[in-house]
This record gives structure tokens, C-alpha cells and sequence, in this order.
């Protein structure tokens, strides 16, 4: 399409150039003929003759005004034929031109892999109108080959060198991705957050160990950018692998503070600090429930019980802070509620100051809620308020 549009456009610009050129002049302008110009000779070579014999003229003056007369007719006659000449090759030329003009700069647009540029372009436009949870696997292939390509002219382009790690640690391709990063931080081997992404891939790709290669990077990125979200976050997991729980909780803290506190990121940084303040013991925020069920139910002991908090006037189906399963046969049973048993990526129990707690029969077993389910639920109560047993009866069908 857009080689279409250039296309026209081209032809429409020359059309303006050529019209003029090729259209045939008007009688008013038109070159005077040969015969014409001997005939005026003639006229006023008779005129002189007649001024000689009237004694008008000299023998010398009529010599000197017929030479001259000679003179512009020999000057004349042959600049025309030759003006003709030189005006048709010159029109000729510039619709050559204009005709080679497109061709070559087409030639040389893909020559320099311009053009390569103009697809990715409108790969990257495509993918970022998908929805996030869209997985185009041809789509991301076709971008990586695109990218991979120009690369092999342009290997210092930083741009398409992270596009390139990045989409390869989305499909967990941590070698390549690793590869790429290394070739970026190359180009700008500075860049805090571009080292912390660096020392992610080689993490993941090593096996999950920071020994050599990712512990070495990531020192370099806390050391040009202490705040560094990502670095910060691995800091995190390396202290929390060594045993280290304080420090994993200051480094999950300090990227905490760089990032929006509803996002996937930090619910998963929240839940990694309380897993830290669990191990060296802390009193983590808590809620203590006792599930029973009314008696005028009939329920199989197989039956699954979910028993959850999930914050209070939240979403319309709030992800569950914190969740224990059980089963119907070990009703009555008191359980406790935590940060420990938050949903992976969610929020944390302690994140919120009035929560709903609900205990829920599955009929299917499955953990969303179903028509024919069982259900009991407390409405909202306020954690710090709660340090003793909140009593939950399922008595009612979904």
C-alpha cells in the first residue's frame, strides 16, 4: 500500500514536468521557416537595388548593408535546426530521468534494508493493538527473523537489539536472549537497567543461580543505580537463597517504591517480603476463621472447601488475598489466614485494612465460583480489629 501511494505521488509530480514539456507549441511562437527567411532576403535585397538606382545609397553602402544582410541569414538558418535538436535531447533526458528516478531510489531503499525497517515498524504497530493476553506466535516469529535480519547490517542498533532479548525471554529462550542482551550492553554498557535485564537472562538461562556470570553483571547494575527496580528485585531473590531474609525484605522494599502498587510486580514483590518476614519469624498480619456448615445441608465429605479473604468493596470478583483448601469432611475447622498463602502475583492480606472473609463448597471442585456452590461469608471486617475467631457458616446456594 504504501509503495502504491509513493507510486502515484511520483507520477502525479512528473506528470506536472512532462505535460509542459510534450505539449506542442502555439502557431504565435512557432519557429519562422527557412523559406520564409529567404524571401524577406530577397524583399530587401530588391529595396537596396532600388535605393542604388535612385541614388539613395553609395556603391560602399550598398556592399557594406548587402553583406550584412548575408551575414544574418547565414547566422540564422543554421541555429534553428540545431536549437530543435538540442531542446528534443534535453526533453528526452529529463523523462529518461524521471522514468529511473522511482526505480533507483526503490533499488536503493532496499539496498539499505529501509525497507526491513518499514515491516518491523508495522509488525511492532500490530502486536501492540493485540491484547496482552493475544500470544501470536507467527507474529513474534516473523518480528525476531525481521529483526535477526537487520541486524546483520546494523549490529549496533540498541533499539532492535532489546526488542530482539526481550522477545526472546518471553518464550523462554534464555540463551538468545542472553546473546542479545550482551550485544546491547555492548553499544551502552552503562545503562543500569538495561545490566539488571542482562543479569535476569543469564540467571534464568544458568539454572537459577547467580554464581559467575548474572551475580557479576547485577553487582554492576546496583553499582550504577542502587534504586534500579530490577536489580533490586533479583538482590532479593539472591539474599533470599542465601539466607539473608533482612536484606531480601530491604531490597524487595527499595523496588517497591519505584513501582505502582496494583500492579503484578509489586504483588509479587509483597508476597516475597512476607515469605522473607515468615522465615526469621515475624507476626505476620493474620485473620483466624472457623468454617462450619448448617446442618440443613446435604453435602458429600469428598467436597471441596475454599475458605478466603479477599478485600472488602474491591473489583466485582476481587482475587482472593490469601486462600486454604479443605475438604467437607474436616468440618468444623478453624483456619488461619495469611500472607504465606497469598494467590501467586496477587495482593498480600497485610496490603489491605478491610477484608471479607468467605468460605465456599465447590460442587465441580473447581476454585471459581459455580452455580449450586455453597456458600457463607462474614461482610467486611477490619484486620487490626480482628485478633480473635471469626465464625463463617455456609448456608446458602449460589
Amino acid at each position: 500500500m504504501m509503495w502504491l501511494v509513493m507510486a502515484c505521488m511520483v507520477l502525479l509530480a512528473a506528470g506536472f514536468i512532462i505535460y509542459p514539456l510534450l505539449r506542442k507549441p502555439s502557431q504565435q511562437v512557432s519557429a519562422i521557416p527557412v523559406s520564409t527567411n529567404v524571401a524577406l532576403f530577397n524583399e530587401r535585397l530588391s529595396e537596396l537595388d532600388n535605393q542604388l538606382a535612385d541614388g539613395d545609397l553609395s556603391d560602399t553602402q550598398y556592399g557594406d548593408l548587402v553583406a550584412e544582410q548575408q551575414r544574418l541569414l547565414l547566422v540564422d538558418e543554421p541555429q534553428r535546426p540545431q536549437s530543435k535538436v538540442s531542446k528534443d535531447l534535453g526533453v528526452w533526458l529529463l523523462l529518461t530521468g524521471l522514468l529511473l528516478m522511482p526505480l533507483l531510489a526503490f533499488s536503493l531503499y532496499q539496498m539499505l534494508g529501509a525497507s526491513d525497517d518499514v515491516v518491523i515498524t508495522q509488525l511492532l504497530e500490530k502486536r501492540a493493538s493485540q491484547s496482552p493476553s493475544t500470544n501470536d506466535l507467527l507474529l513474534k516469529q516473523q518480528l525476531k527473523d525481521k529483526i535477526s535480519r537487520r541486524l546483520l547490517s546494523q549490529t549496533d542498533n540498541l533499539y532492535y537489539l532489546l526488542i530482539l532479548a526481550r522477545l526472546h525471554m518471553e518464550d523462554g529462550d534464555f540463551q538468545q536472549a542472553s546473546v542479545a542482551y550482551q550485544n546491547a550492553v555492548r553499544v551502552t554498557p552503562n545503562d543500569a537497567e538495561l545490566l539488571a535485564e542482562y543479569a535476569q537472562a543469564v540467571y534464568f538461562r544458568d539454572g537459577n543461580k547467580f554464581e559467575g556470570g548474572a551475580g557479576v553483571v547485577l553487582d554492576n547494575a546496583l553499582a550504577l543505580d542502587p534504586n534500579n527496580m530490577t536489580a533490586q528485585g533479583l538482590q532479593g531473590i539472591r539474599s533470599f537463597e542465601l539466607g539473608d531474609y533482612q536484606q531480601a525484605i530491604v531490597s524487595w522494599q527499595t523496588a517497591l517504591r519505584a513501582i505502582h502498587p496494583d500492579t503484578p510486580q509489586a504483588q509479587a514483590l509483597q508476597s516475597g517480603i512476607a515469605r522473607a518476614r515468615s522465615q526469621l519469624g515475624e507476626a505476620l498480619p493474620s485473620v483466624k476463621v472457623q468454617v462450619t456448615i448448617s446442618p440443613e445441608l446435604a453435602i458429600s465429605p469428598e467436597m471441596v472447601v475454599y475458605v478466603y479473604a479477599r478485600e472488602w468493596q474491591g473489583m466485582p470478583m476481587p482475587m482472593p488475598l490469601a486462600v486454604a483448601k479443605l475438604q467437607a469432611a474436616d468440618l468444623p475447622a478453624t483456619v488461619t489466614l495469611d500472607d504465606t498463602m497469598a494467590m501467586p502475583g496477587g495482593k498480600l492480606l497485610s496490603s489491605v485494612e478491610t477484608v471479607e472473609i468467605v468460605a465456599r463448597l465447590s460442587v465441580s471442585g473447581s476454585a471459581t465460583p459455580a452455580e449450586g456452590d455453597l456458600e457463607g461469608s462474614t461482610g467486611a471486617l477490619k484486620i487490626a480489629d480482628h485478633g480473635e475467631i471469626v465464625s463463617v457458616v455456609i448456608d446458602r446456594q449460589l
